[in-house]
């Protein structure tokens, strides 16, 4: 039997791009929160009394990595192999082997994959061999070719686990780094796939398990819900495992039907007490919250002012240690049915309307764009991008329109 920690995409030192605006003592809790998360992972593990921890990829958040946050690891892994537990390490787009850093001498217990092949590390325990564990460090920072073909299978009685930081065919979401289709990892009879990349823990197979285990901080608000770490024993034939979450911050997002309300001071009521749901003891949530659905009230939301006091409100309070901080409020909010229709079926909106629709018309709009040395860069959109732009370009009209 085995037992061991299976975590992923630490991104140290990640600037937290566009939360600048925050509090400037919420920026630097948040700042440091996944230092923190992976602190508890370290104490998760000794707790545990695991064998050893896999590292899934993107320790850092660049190639160019902090000495704070590689003496930060160093420590970690000191306090790891005062407990004689092993680290296996993978390298991962983030933070490729190319990259720039000062290097530092690392505790023996501390395994790092190398690049341009895939590596096969044993784990011994008592002077025997229990596991073969094969992974691969990215190089540069971008490795676009499957290597699932260069793991070698299994062929002994050994426990076998693979470590692959990369994008499984079929998610989207992500940068297809290092593809990979899932019937190519089952073929190796590996007893666990420790994957990294995706900041969603999600299991791609159950027997074995073949799973990604998330980001251990979430970093913005398209990475809501726990963040953590999987505590994997492995016993004959069998694999159990159980997520645990160390996070300091949780983001989360409430959706607030407004069918129903007739006042605002209902909206105000009721967003307090859907704040106080996300209440956590000891741990920090960044709160998105979406008004949304036809409502009677929509043109009184349109000017946006009664949004901006709202957001006030629901920020009076302490945010030193458990606390749920607003973050944005976002009107998705339509006009009552009957006017809605009444707006969309109006000559002047249907041409609008054909205009969004027409390729030929938004290649015409995005033509003085393309041909700008600097705002070309940042236009590559794709089918789901232009049906987000036209949803937005929608609900304007209807806002412009309602307001007569």
């Amino acid at each position: 039997m085995i037992k061991f920690l299976h975590c992923a995409d630490l991104h140290l030192d990640s600037p937290f791009k566009g939360l600048s605006s925050l509090p400037e003592g919420l920026f630097l809790r948040l700042f440091d929160s996944a230092f923190l998360s992976f602190k508890r992972l370290v104490d998760l593990a000794i707790k545990e009394e695991v064998d050893f921890v896999i590292i899934a990829g993107d320790l850092y958040d660049s190639g160019q990595r902090s000495l704070k946050a590689q003496s930060f690891l160093k420590n970690c892994f000191v306090r790891l192999e005062t407990h004689n537990i092993q680290v296996y390490i993978s390298h991962g787009n983030h933070d490729p082997l190319d990259g720039q850093w000062i290097t530092l001498d690392w505790p023996k217990n501390v395994h790092f994959f190398e690049g341009n092949a895939i590596q096969t590390l044993s784990y011994e325990k008592e002077g025997k061999t229990i596991a073969r564990i094969h992974g691969f460090s990215y190089e540069t920072s971008a490795i676009t070719d499957n290597r699932t073909q260069h793991y070698p299978e299994k062929k002994d009685g050994f426990y076998h686990i693979g470590v692959l930081h990369g994008q499984a065919d079929g998610y989207s979401g992500h940068s297809r780094y290092a593809p990979f289709l899932l019937s190519e990892l089952l073929k190796k009879g590996y007893d666990y796939w420790a994957l990294g990349h995706i900041h969603k823990k999600m299991d791609l197979n159950d027997e074995p398990p073949v799973r990604y285990s998330g980001n251990i901080q979430g970093r913005h608000s398209g990475e809501t819900g726990e963040k953590g770490g999987y505590i994997v024993t492995l016993h004959e034939n069998q694999a159990s495992s159980r997520f645990v979450s160390t996070s300091d911050i949780e983001w989360h997002e409430a959706v607030i039907q407004l069918e129903n309300f007739e006042r605002l001071q209902e909206v105000i009521t009721y967003c307090e007490e859907i704040k106080d749901t996300y209440r956590q003891d000891q741990k920090g949530v960044f709160l998105i919250i979406t008004l949304s659905g036809h409502t009677p009230l929509y043109p009184e939301l349109l000017d946006g002012s009664f949004i901006e006091e709202l957001e006030g409100i629901l920020r009076e309070e302490d945010v030193e240690s458990s606390f749920v901080y607003v973050v944005t409020i976002k009107n998705d909010t339509l006009p009552s049915k009957q006017n809605e229709l009444s707006l969309k079926q109006s000559a002047f909106f249907q041409d609008v309307l054909h205009v969004l629709q027409d390729e030929g018309e938004r290649e015409i709009a995005l033509a003085e764009l393309i041909t700008h040395k600097t705002a070309r860069k940042h236009i590559s959109l794709g089918h789901e991008d232009w049906e987000e732009i036209t949803k937005q370009a929608e609900q304007l009209l209807l806002a412009e329109l309602n307001k007569g």
